[in-house]
Order: structure tokens, then C-alpha cells, then sequence
């Protein structure tokens, strides 16, 4: 009886460890497709801001008011203390929008619409409307110049 025990138990734990291989195999697979397309990825459509920095205030609300109209999570990470060196990063499960300023010419702001979905990718003719609607939400800044 006892050894009957042991030849249950011992096929359990190979059971067992076959299914967590399994599992461990199928995520990894899973996590390398859902990822692969982050190492190396153009912007989907890009332009550049200019601002007064007296009013890079207004471009954070901007972008908030953009990101609420269309399903976006904003977020925004200071690197001065005086927060005139920033990125806006805004995500959904198909795009991500980055706003950020070059240390060097803190009144120039690059905006960036990246794919963010590597499983089912999006297009740049896909987000036409988005990247409209946000040059759109940006020219109401006073001093804003928008360039390609």
C-alpha cells in the first residue's frame, strides 16, 4: 500500500511539473510576441511644438483634456524640480502618445504616436483623427507653433 503511495505521488509531481513547463512555455511564448515589436519601433506619426514656456502649463492641460476625450492613461514624470523639463506619456491598448521637451531648448516639444500593440498593430492611416484632434487641442495655446 505504501508503495502504491509513492508511485502516486511520484506521477503527480511529474504531472505536476509537466503543466507548470507547459504554462511556463505558452507565457513566455506569449510575452515574447506581445512584446517584439517595442525594441525597435518608428513613431507612427510625429511633428514638433514650439511654446512660450511661460505656458507649458496650458500644454499639460491640453494633453489631459486630449487623453480624457479619448480613452488615453496620462501620465507625466518631472526631471527639474522647477518642472520645465518634462514627458506627458499617454496609452491605450493600441497607441501611446509621448510629449516630451529636449533639455537643451526647453520651449521645443517633440510629439510622438507610437503602435502599442504588437499582437494587432496599429496603422498610421488608423489614427489620422487623433493626431488631428490633438494639433487641434494645441493650437488653442496662444504661442504654440506646430511643425512636421
Amino acid at each position: 500500500m505504501l508503495v502504491n503511495r509513492g508511485k502516486l505521488l511520484t506521477a503527480g509531481c511529474v504531472l505536476l511539473g509537466l503543466l507548470c513547463c507547459t504554462v511556463g512555455a505558452v507565457t513566455v511564448s506569449w510575452y515574447k510576441k506581445s512584446t517584439e515589436c517595442f525594441k525597435d519601433r518608428p513613431p507612427l506619426s510625429s511633428f514638433v511644438i514650439t511654446i512660450d514656456r511661460a505656458q507649458q502649463k496650458m500644454l499639460i492641460e491640453q494633453s489631459q483634456k486630449f487623453a480624457s476625450k479619448h480613452g488615453f492613461k496620462f501620465d507625466i514624470a518631472y526631471y527639474t524640480p522647477q518642472g520645465d523639463d518634462f514627458l506627458i506619456n499617454m496609452r491605450r491598448k493600441d497607441v501611446e502618445v509621448a510629449i516630451n521637451n529636449n533639455s537643451f531648448h526647453l520651449d521645443k516639444f517633440s510629439v510622438d504616436f507610437y503602435n502599442f500593440d504588437c499582437i494587432h498593430p496599429t496603422f498610421a492611416s488608423d489614427i489620422d483623427g487623433l493626431v488631428s484632434d490633438l494639433k487641434s487641442l494645441i493650437s488653442e495655446i496662444p504661442t504654440a507653433r506646430i511643425t512636421e
